[in-house]
């Protein structure tokens, strides 16, 4: 019995399992790129999320988003935070502030949210 109400509880509101399973954002050391990882993905068909930042030249940022086959349950991103051209890429700097939201929308038709953040 202890074990059913922790199980019906994340059954209940998704977005608990997902915050305590799967949202990871990181920068990499130079502050060039942002990493997304998400898990607990075996419920979710689809994933929207939106990043902004702070940078040296005001607020940045990019919406994304991805479509999941059945069973799968991890996905990871790597964006750089900046621009680029068939040439060359110019990054952002003094990169701060990083906020990520996340709308997972689940399989049985409902949606839940997480939100992270880094300073």
């Amino acid at each position: 019995m202890k074990f059913i109400l922790p199980l019906l509880f994340l059954l209940l509101y998704p977005s608990v399992a997902l915050a305590k399973e799967g949202v990871g954002l990181s920068l990499s050391r130079d502050r060039r790129y942002v990493y997304l990882n998400f898990g607990g993905l075996k419920d979710v068909a689809k994933v929207n999320y939106t990043l902004v930042y702070d940078s040296a030249t005001g607020q940045k940022g990019f919406e994304g988003g991805f479509k999941l086959k059945p069973k799968i349950s991890r996905s990871s991103r790597r964006q750089i935070l900046g621009t680029c051209s068939s040439t060359r890429c110019v990054y952002h700097k003094n990169i701060r502030n990083v906020s990520l939201d996340a709308t997972f929308i689940l399989r049985s038709g409902g949606t839940a949210n997480v939100t992270k953040t880094l300073p």
